[in-house]
């Protein structure tokens, strides 16, 4: 059994299927060599997790009984919002929650990077070579003839160019500033290219992106080329790794942004998925494509919090290879709208920044009275939800009305720098009490800050390096894309690099200036030097993560301090504006809770459960014993995973659900819509007998709430 699992070359994830033991002693090499990928892997995982458990907070995952502990799967992982610290999100929660290995598609460009190239070998990446990776300037200019809003536009002229040369049939030649680029249909002569597509160009509404290429095409401008870039054997690798029985993990936007919706999918995990099943021998070989969302609570600050949420599988078959192979084009795009609509499911997709501003805002007014006890899938779903629901009744006036109202009181918490959550502390009344809880907490703050101290001194100026440099990075991005905004993507990635580089160095110094002052003082005895630096390297990264922690609890004080502190010193004119914050924030609520109550049960048919209930729910009388006696026909079909019955699944429990239940395939037309047609979920309560729907899920609501207070 064990030589079964091993016998895999180095750089491949661990296969399920039970193969029979060879018999050639030869095949022992190749089991070492498994021994050591098994090893190696297993190594970077457990290092990256301890990193990312130190970056943030909270890692929250949610739905892992999803994932199937045997055959074929490809992660489709959206938004890639975070560089190179969302893959190894992915990796460790899979790894600790389903146990399965997954190898990234990773771009060759950022294998080349040997800080990034070393951990994906060891952990099997498969890699896949990008045309846009690999432009670069040649010489000449380019304009395009007659280029304008009534022509085709697809032929370029060159001037002192060789293209001939540095051009081929299906590359790129692009314009500088990364302003856009194009595929070449034919090459003509050095001097002339047909483009298979025109340069992008809004000629009616023009931007000021537009308007910089109406004119450097117009006038002649600087360009650059890139090769067509064949990934047969790409694809080739990957159907042979899912025909295996492995993993795969891919980003099929294909590329980092901070929009707060998702780039248009690329069509390549739906031809990796129909084309392992058409090349497949097994007649009943299927590949589950498992949408994958990443919803990040502040992504580029330390200490953040990241809800990991893994969707229902779409299940690719046999049948559907087949009609791959007879219409590919058709099967492809269908897939790919499948895909599409099952990210959106798992993830917070927003049309702007300001419109999802106002909906955070609008969820954290309507759940004011149980804040503290909502778990953060739930935040994630209910964020979801109203998203949903705004932008189908976003053309109401009403509905405008109050977008607007919030999003100006949300400005209003901005410029006094305060929080929704604060603004009921906010009082004139009973000022003794608030003075003594003022100094009480600004006392805390000093005895955490102080003990905290000694960390902030040892690893303060890796803080001061990483917030420099990851900020140069973010300015770098931003002018390197098309398609970011602030290129916040790239800020905790590069913190943690340098975090990464400088920390050990730093650690030595310490350890070193310690074993001195030690020897020096002749507190050593006669322990040897090397001992002594050793505990010395260990005390200091002790003493670094113990302020971490202690230093955590002081700032969510020091953040308590600032609403008292404006109730303290406000004078008369200043109550006034706060009790009128207050009663706006209140009107705000109600008026929240009326749209969400008379538009929620029209689209959401679990609304009740979901979240009329769970507002006015009283369950004081609900003992814990008593939930755990339920009846066994409420079976909650946790069977997809060892570890099913963690917390971590909440989306068993009603409220927390995806409202689909079953596995999707592609098969069948009218039960799964294409994104546009608008089609909302059905309800998830078929998990549940209908005569003990409510009983039930106030008692599965009182556990879940036992164990996050727990």
């Amino acid at each position: 059994m064990i030589a079964e699992k091993l016998k895999k070359p180095f750089g491949e994830p661990e296969a399920e299927e039970n193969q029979p033991i060879p018999s050639d002693r030869s095949s022992y090499l190749d089991i070492i060599r498994r021994i050591f990928f098994l090893f190696t892997y297993d190594l970077v995982i457990w290092f990256f997790d301890a990193v990312i458990h130190t970056f943030f907070r909270e890692l929250m995952p949610r739905g892992t009984f999803n994932i199937p502990k045997k055959g074929a799967v490809i992660f489709v992982i959206a938004p890639h919002h975070n560089q190179f610290v969302d893959p190894v999100v992915v990796m460790t929660t899979v790894r600790k929650m389903a146990g399965r290995r997954v190898s990234l598609l990773t771009a060759a460009k950022s294998y080349r990077k040997w800080f990034i190239g070393i951990p994906a070998r060891m952990c099997g990446a498969i890699l896949v070579e990008r045309a846009q990776d690999l432009v670069k300037p040649v010489e000449g200019t380019i304009s395009v003839e007659n280029f304008g809003e009534n022509n085709d536009n697809l032929v370029v002229l060159g001037k002192e160019t060789q293209f001939t040369r540095d051009c081929m049939e299906k590359g790129l030649v692009g314009l500088p500033e990364f302003l856009g680029n194009a595929q070449i249909a034919e090459v003509v002569s050095n001097t002339t290219l047909i483009l298979k597509k025109p340069f992008k160009v809004n000629f009616e509404n023009p931007t000021e992106k537009d308007e910089k290429i109406i004119k450097r095409l117009t006038e002649g401008t600087k360009f650059v080329a890139a090769p067509h870039v064949d990934n047969h054997q790409v694809f080739q690798n990957v159907f042979d790794h899912l025909n295996a029985g492995r993993v795969l993990g891919i980003f099929p936007e294909g590329g980092l942004h901070d929009r707060p919706t998702l780039l248009p999918l690329k069509p390549g995990v739906a031809i990796m998925a129909l084309g392992a099943v058409a090349q497949s021998r097994d007649p009943n070989q299927v590949v589950n494509i498992i949408p994958v969302g990443l919803n990040y609570f502040h992504p580029n600050k330390f200490r953040s919090r990241v809800v990991v949420e893994f969707g229902k599988p779409i299940k690719v078959t046999k049948e559907d290879g087949a009609k791959y192979e007879k219409d590919s084009r058709a099967v492809v795009n269908k897939l790919l709208d499948l895909i599409t609509l099952r990210l959106k499911e798992v993830t917070v997709t927003c049309d702007d920044y300001d419109t999802l501003m106002a909906i955070q805002a609008a969820r954290r007014l309507y759940t004011a009275a149980h804040r503290e006890t909502i778990p953060l899938p739930l935040v994630v779903e209910m964020n979801r939800r109203l998203i949903k629901g705004y932008q189908k009744y976003s053309d109401r006036p009403d509905v405008k009305e109050l977008k607007d109202a919030v999003g100006e009181y949300n400005k209003k918490l901005m410029q006094l720098g305060i929080h929704d959550h604060q603004v009921e502390s906010l009082t004139q009344s009973n000022r003794l009490f608030v003075t003594y809880m003022f100094f009480d907490r600004f006392f805390k703050v000093i005895l955490f800050l102080g003990l905290a101290m000694p960390g902030v001194i040892m690893f303060g100026p890796i803080f001061l390096v990483a917030k420099k440099i990851s900020r140069k990075k973010a300015q770098e991005a931003l002018a390197a894309s098309t398609v970011k905004i602030k290129a916040k993507d790239v800020i905790g990635t590069w913190k943690i690099l340098v975090a990464l580089g400088l920390a050990p160095a730093l650690y030595i110094f310490w350890a070193v200036v310690a074993t001195i002052l030690l020897t020096k003082a002749g507190w050593t005895g006669r322990l040897p030097k090397t001992v002594v630096f050793i505990l010395c390297y260990l005390w200091s990264v002790l003493t670094t993560y113990a302020s971490l922690r202690v230093g955590e609890i002081g700032v969510d004080y020091y953040k308590s301090l600032k609403p008292l502190f404006y109730s303290l010193v406000s004078q008369h004119i200043d109550l006034l504006q706060l009790e009128n914050l207050q009663k706006t924030r209140k009107e705000l609520a109600e008026q929240v809770a009326i749209v969400c109550e008379r538009f929620g049960p029209l689209m959401f048919d679990d609304f009740n459960e979901f979240y009329r209930d769970f507002n006015q729910l009283n369950d004081n009388d609900i003992d814990f014993a008593s939930v755990l006696s339920y009846n066994d026909s409420t079976d909650l079909r946790r069977n997809a995973s060892l570890n099913s019955l963690s917390i971590h699944n909440l989306s068993d429990v009603a409220i927390f659900s995806n409202p689909q239940d079953d596995q999707e395939s592609i098969e069948s037309d009218d039960k799964h819509p294409k994104p546009s047609e608008g089609n909302e979920p059905q309800s998830r309560g078929e998990d549940y007998a209908e005569s003990e729907l409510p009983q039930e899920k106030v008692r599965l609501r009182r556990v879940v709430k036992r164990m996050e207070e727990t």
